[in-house]
């Protein structure tokens, strides 16, 4: 049996769908089952309840982690990795970060809480598979989509650096592989889109005009929104890690763990063109005057 920690995340979601489709036994530890809306069987777990988490993965062979970024991050991943180690799974999938970013000292306090995770569950004898994505692609819906629409513009924190993205549903898919695979072998993969991204690229895709700002500037808007103070330190530090150049170089582990090619931006973008299309007349104006992309 497959147990999955985060099934109701940007990530997990996928990984429970591919899952269901693949016709096996799997079982979403969620807090609240009744609102889970899974295609796959739910039960009432806490990462701040222990005694929960072991109950519910009874049974399990295989376990999906995944958990949000924030300060109890590592402490909730911890209780994850000592329940599975007392029922007796054999094998972990961790989604962790980006491969530059982690190590004692790595970016933000995420990364660092990432990488002790993973130390953890090395240090547990049990089998591991470490997926470390880029840069989601869908973060853009939530970072330059709102702009792009209302006011016709891409803004850039990354000073025009190549990212190599990755479509969260590939990541899924990375997972899904790694939990169905009869014979799993100790191995980390980082995952990226097909080829580097720029932001200046993406304007010209978009039609949409580009400007480049400081990464300080990202977490004064975060803070403007009342978003809390992790949040905010995590994001200035991505951003000037991004604008380093560090994270623009693609692999080919999506393919090697699912024998399919990692989707490109074009196509995310494609998929998602409404979201990104000027909706007022001022984002329409600078779009008609901005520089276009040949594909």
């Amino acid at each position: 049996m497959i147990a999955l920690i985060g099934a109701t995340g940007r990530v997990g979601r996928h990984v429970a769908e591919q899952l269901a489709a693949a016709e096996v036994e799997v079982r979403a530890l969620v807090r609240r089952p009744a609102e889970a809306g899974l295609p796959v069987a739910s039960v009432a777990a806490d990462l701040t309840d222990p005694p929960t988490v072991r109950a519910a993965l009874a049974g399990a062979v295989r376990l999906l982690l995944v958990t949000p970024g924030g300060p109890a991050q590592e402490q909730l991943e911890a209780t994850a990795i000592d329940a599975a180690t007392a029922a007796g799974v054999r094998h972990i999938v961790k989604i962790s970060g980006g491969a530059p970013t982690l190590g004692p000292n790595g970016v933000t306090p995420t990364s660092v809480g990432h990488w002790r995770s993973e130390r953890r569950i090395e240090r547990t004898g049990l089998g591991f598979t470490f997926l470390r994505p880029s840069f989601f692609m869908q973060n853009l819906l939530e970072t330059v989509a709102p702009l792009a629409s209302r006011g016709g513009i891409v803004v850039d924190p990354f000073g025009g650096a190549p990212i190599a993205m990755v479509d969260v549903r590939d990541i899924a898919a990375c997972a899904a592989a790694a939990l169905l695979n009869p014979a799993p072998s100790d191995q980390t993969w980082q995952l990226t889109g097909p080829r580097p991204v720029t932001l200046t690229r993406l304007a010209a895709l978009l039609g949409s005009r580009h400007r480049s700002i400081p990464p300080r500037l990202v977490g004064r808007a975060l803070a403007r929104r009342d978003a809390d103070p992790h949040a905010v330190d995590h994001a200035v530090r991505m951003a000037a890690y991004f604008a380093a150049g560090s994270d623009g170089h693609p692999t080919d582990h999506v393919r090697r763990l699912t024998g399919a090619a990692p989707r490109s931006i074009e196509a995310f973008l494609d998929e998602h063109r409404d979201q990104f299309a000027p909706a007022t007349p001022l984002a329409r104006a600078l779009a008609h005057h901005a520089p276009k992309e040949t594909r």
